[in-house]
């Protein structure tokens, strides 16, 4: 199937890997192809990301500020007094930026601090370099989900466009809080999309 990507789709799918190492994510969602398509905003995909004012930078906010607890999750927080935003943005402020995310690896759970942690990061080998981040089922899916959309489309080949169409198909929870947090909604980004594409053969 990788054959068929184009250069611009087998960027994305490299830079998904970098979001999620920027992320400090130990695997790769469909959110983090999402994040890698705004950053080609001059592909077919990137560029309806980029018309709905969709960023690389505001989808990693956005990644970090819905993290793993959904909207009924923080309002069950809210009703004990608990603001979930306030929570982040005292940890960034005392331990920097993404402090949560890096907690998420692990850290908070083995009681490391920043030093010690980078022993274990999940990202890097003992001598500091990179390891191979893995997909999540979800984003493996999204990747299949493409090559349907192309090939409904009669198209033999898969672009940004048929990324971010196979990303929207699945209507994963994690792109959608994401999507939603940004603004916009799946069924908006795709009727964007297919409305600069070519009509289906």
């Amino acid at each position: 199937m990788f054959e068929r990507f184009t250069k611009e789709a087998r960027l994305v799918v490299t830079g998904a890997q970098e979001e999620a190492r920027v992320l400090r994510h130990s695997r790769i969602g469909a959110e983090h192809l999402l994040a890698a398509v705004a950053g080609r905003p001059q592909s077919l995909g990137g560029a309806a990301l980029f018309r709905l004012g969709i960023t690389p930078e505001a989808c990693r906010e956005a990644i970090r500020s819905t993290g793993d607890l959904d909207e009924d999750d923080a309002e069950a927080l809210r009703a004990l007094g608990i603001d979930l935003s306030a929570v982040r943005a005292r940890a960034e402020r005392a331990f920097g930026p993404g402090a949560l995310d890096r907690a998420q690896g692990g850290a908070s759970e083995t009681g490391e601090t920043d030093e010690t942690a980078s022993r274990w990061w999940p990202f890097r080998s003992a001598k500091g370099a990179r390891s191979h981040v893995t997909f999540a089922v979800e984003a493996k899916q999204a990747l299949e989900q493409s090559l349907r959309e192309a090939l409904a489309r009669k198209e033999n080949w898969i672009g940004t466009e048929h990324i971010v169409l196979g990303v929207l198909a699945l209507g994963h929870p994690s792109t959608v809080k994401m999507l939603r947090a940004l603004g916009t909604a799946p069924e908006a980004l795709r009727a964007d999309l297919l409305a600069h594409l070519r009509p289906a053969a």
